[in-house]
């Protein structure tokens, strides 16, 4: 554990101060503790900073002035170091309403030097100064006061390291020809938005078994369920899960008897009216008027020539000594060929900087599968 110091901050004025400090800086290391276990909205627990010159924890339970650093974040002057922030942007978007700009993710720019698509920020820091950092606190209850010294610095050795680990991936990035590509990437990753609730259904893992009439009742249940959670701040889970949903939407015959029997008790007494008010507005609708087939499940040359690619982006990355999963996951292979089959082109993020590398010859092995 990091014997650092660090200035704990809790109070409106010194973290104005501190605020107008950071802002002289080019760079800042930023980190987030927060909770999320019971709530649709993560809670903001603490703030982790690091400077050149100093680390500080913000406690967000009490300072209440948040403009000034929301500008910051939103500072494109001002380069801010993160690992893995994907959870952390969301954090800004709800509780600061912040979109950071100008951003370092440490663990995207493993991908473009290394094998390791997803390496801990542990894993990093070990590469790279040598030092080991332990993960006794990773289950602590961050917004419990007063936080112990260990949870403290426990929280600051997440950003002790972020600057030195910044200056020496860019350092590489650039010796290798690759800061481009990584910060183009960068920029198709920056900023969270929640998803259309009508849309929610098509993220629901088993849609697939469902035909269209039934997706007409699985997205009026999903979208009513994502609304809902949003406005009582629930996880979605505890509102109704997923796999009842799916199972309630394929009955033939949809009555109380029916969500008794698939909807858990205490959400069926909850919301069983609601329920089955929606499936009866969505088997009202005319055939017109249901939503579109899923996407159709890919056929043997598909899947093949999915199969091909695959191979291909692991070669291309294996030969530059890049993670794989930047050029060849399934997920986006099958976007590719889904692109090509409804728009005639790839998705956008092979039309940057992957196209040199793999997006060419993804298209040429395509273009006979999934004629445009």
């Amino acid at each position: 554990m990091t014997n650092a110091t660090y200035e704990y901050i809790d109070t409106d004025v010194a973290f104005a101060a501190a605020v107008a400090r950071w802002r002289q800086c080019p760079v800042v290391g930023i980190d987030t503790e927060f909770i999320r276990t019971r709530t649709f909205y993560p809670i903001a627990a603490l703030y982790q900073i690091a400077t050149d010159h100093e680390l500080a924890v913000v406690d967000p339970l009490r300072v209440t002035h948040w403009d000034a650093f929301k500008a910051l974040l939103e500072d494109a002057e001002i380069v801010k170091v993160m690992h893995a922030c994907s959870e952390d942007l969301e954090v800004f978007a709800h509780h600061i309403g912040a979109v950071p700009k100008r951003l370092f993710d440490s663990q995207i720019a493993s991908g473009f030097l290394s094998a390791q698509f997803s390496p801990s920020y542990a894993d990093l820091v070990k590469r790279y100064a040598g030092v080991e950092i332990g993960k006794h606190e990773t289950r602590s209850d961050w917004l419990a006061r007063p936080l112990r010294d260990e949870q403290l610095r426990y929280a600051v050795e997440d950003v002790v390291h972020l600057l030195p680990l910044y200056r020496a991936q860019r350092e590489e990035l650039t010796r290798l020809g690759r800061l481009p590509w990584f910060e183009e990437e960068i920029e198709h990753r920056i900023g969270f938005s929640l998803v259309d609730p009508d849309e929610c259904y098509r993220n629901v893992r088993k849609a697939w078994r469902c035909d269209r009439r039934e997706l007409a009742r699985l997205q009026r249940v999903c979208a009513w369920r994502e609304r809902y959670a949003r406005e009582m701040d629930l996880p979605r889970g505890h509102v109704v899960k997923d796999d009842q949903l799916v199972e309630l939407v394929l009955q033939r015959k949809v009555d109380r008897e029916a969500v008794v029997r698939t909807i858990e008790p205490f959400a069926a007494r909850r919301h069983g009216k609601e329920l089955l008010a929606l499936i009866e507005q969505a088997d009202a609708l005319p055939e017109d008027a249901l939503p579109g087939a899923l996407d159709a499940p890919f056929s043997a040359s598909e899947t093949r020539a999915l199969k091909e690619l695959k191979v291909l982006g692991a070669e291309r990355a294996r030969s530059l000594d890049m993670a794989e999963e930047l050029l060849s996951r399934r997920r986006d292979l099958e976007a590719c060929l889904r692109s090509l089959r409804s728009e005639g082109r790839l998705p956008m993020n092979f039309r940057g900087w992957r196209h040199a590398l793999v997006g060419a010859v993804f298209e040429a092995k395509l273009a006979d599968v999934a004629p445009a």
